[in-house]
């Protein structure tokens, strides 16, 4: 009986240190101790700098000078030079030493109708003016029918591609300008004027020369 119990109690032993073998000595005879996975960092790393020919700067635009002269009452009007209906290059500075009354205009503007007759008398009953009548953006044909027409003798140049116009800041039709014999802008009249008006600013820019 004793043997029988002594070789229970060796088996049991046997089968005891045998499994503790197994446990530490397995996966290479290595004890395998679990620990936390590595951090992997997610962000891209920045790929390591190589020569790379540095990018040529684009070409810069140039700065454009201005168009437009500035203009403004008291100061030399703006001087220009356009064609007339025969052809003829007219400029604002042939005329200085006389009062020009610089008015724009267009065939199809209504008050410019009714002023024209005014201008056509202002003209011919004053020597010591000059009326320029500058044509708004119209063909050629349209404005000397026009003006042939009514009759009226007076300058008429055209500004065809509206420089003149935008030069002197023009924000409808019709609008008067004079200037004075020295050339210097005195001031502007916005839409339509008749004769009285502008007899009456001829006679107050005489007084003042």
């Amino acid at each position: 009986m004793k043997n029988k119990n002594m070789l229970i109690i060796i088996v049991a032993a046997v089968l005891i240190v045998g499994g503790l073998y197994y446990f530490t000595t397995r996966d290479n005879g290595s004890l395998v101790v679990k620990e936390d996975p590595p951090v992997v960092n997610e962000t891209p790393t920045t790929p390591p700098a190589t020569d790379v020919p540095a990018t040529p700067d684009a070409p810069t635009t140039p700065v454009k000078p201005q168009k437009y002269p500035d203009i403004a009452v008291g100061q030399p009007a703006p001087d220009f030079t356009l064609k007339n209906l025969a052809g003829e290059e007219v400029s604002l500075s042939d005329y200085k030493g006389k009062i020009v009354m610089i008015n724009f205009w267009a065939t199809w503007c209504t008050w410019c109708d009714v002023e024209m007759p005014d201008m056509q008398k202002l003209s011919s009953e004053n020597d010591d003016l000059v009326v320029l009548a500058v044509d708004v953006e119209e063909k050629l044909e349209d404005v000397k029918a026009y003006i042939e027409k009514g009759g009226y003798d007076f300058e008429v140049v055209l500004d065809s591609n509206g420089d003149v116009n935008k030069t002197y800041l023009v924000n409808g039709l019709p609008n008067s300008y004079f200037v004075d014999k020295e050339g210097i802008l005195l001031g502007k009249v916005g839409g339509a004027i008749n004769f009285a008006q502008m007899n009456e600013i001829l006679e107050n820019i005489r007084k003042d020369q």
